[in-house]
């Protein structure tokens, strides 16, 4: 199965570390390696040739800057994602300016970073990955239906008459078949699969919004 390959490069090993391991809960992202330093990072790209490299700016903007422009000069298929970085003194239209395809802001989460390596694949790439309809069971459905309404774990569990150490238990267990990395990106994705059916604007959940009406019926786990 074709994968969407990405190269993670910055001076933080404890960032790159956490990036390379929330990449590997992906089942469509393949990481390729880390790398840190000017020259390390245009090496490594210019072997590799990535569908992505996440970029964490350093302090040096005019170094930023450069490498930057020697990426799309070595790897032009490879799309640059600039992550924010504190101390890093470079305007967020320079590196526009010099080739970089997005930005995320300060405050993206790990699911806007996931959407936005996914959204530079290239097109054959995305629509190569096809990703199984995982089987949900019936009480973690419930759940999601509830989450989705932005329940707290505590109002699933009165709705369900179960405790709220199952309501995380389903949950987890729907993580974990999803490759979700949040609640959001929970009902996210069981929404796509047509899992589960979101809720309208403004609703409120209830024990009537978990029930089986609101989507297929799964086996009890």
């Amino acid at each position: 199965m074709p994968h969407i390959s990405v190269l993670v490069a910055g001076e933080t090993a404890l960032l790159r570390d956490a990036l390379t391991e929330l990449f590997h809960t992906q089942a469509d992202i393949c990481v390729l390696g880390q790398t840190t330093g000017e020259h390390e990072i245009l090496c490594r790209a210019a072997a590799l040739h990535p569908h992505v490299i996440l970029l964490e700016p350093w302090a040096d903007g005019s170094a930023v800057i450069r490498t930057v422009r020697s990426l799309r000069r070595l790897t032009p298929r490879s799309a640059v994602l600039a992550l924010p970085a504190r101390g890093a003194l470079i305007d967020r239209r320079a590196l526009e300016a010099a080739g970089v395809h997005r930005y995320l802001p300060r405050d993206a989460g790990w699911d806007a970073l996931l959407a936005a390596v996914r959204s530079l694949a290239p097109a054959a790439v995305r629509n190569a990955v096809k990703r199984p309809v995982p089987a949900l069971s019936r009480r973690e459905t419930q759940v999601l239906r509830g989450v989705a309404t932005a329940m707290t774990n505590q109002q699933v569990a009165s709705s369900l008459g179960i405790t709220t150490g199952t309501v995380k238990r389903h949950l987890h267990a729907a993580f974990r078949k999803l490759d979700a990395v949040s609640r959001l990106d929970a009902v996210t994705q069981a929404a796509a699969a047509g899992l589960i059916i979101l809720p309208a604007a403004g609703s409120v959940g209830g024990a009537e919004t978990l029930g089986d009406a609101a989507g297929p019926r799964r086996p009890e786990a």
